[in-house]
């Protein structure tokens, strides 16, 4: 007995096991859920980007560059030239 795949997110219809959209059933289920998340109706908990000032977000962004950077050094990988 083969266990029962679980539906579309959106629609709860079959999903095809060679189907281009997996997890969705279509491209219009898979939309329809983008659309959701832009319209702030599903969204990731935690302290929102947005939220925090300019200064302290540029502090992060520069900290993120600078583990990558450390990242792509100890992997051997030339890091890429700044633009």
């Amino acid at each position: 007995m083969t266990p029962e795949r679980p539906g579309c997110p959106t629609c709860e219809k079959a999903v095809p096991a060679d189907g281009g959209f997996r997890p969705f059933c279509s491209s219009r289920c898979k939309m329809v859920d983008l659309g959701r998340w832009f319209q702030g109706k599903y969204f990731v908990p935690g302290e929102s980007a947005f939220a925090l000032d300019p200064e302290e977000f540029e502090e992060h962004v520069r900290r993120l560059e600078d583990n990558e950077r450390a990242k792509q050094a100890e992997d051997g990988g030339d890091p890429e030239p700044d633009a």
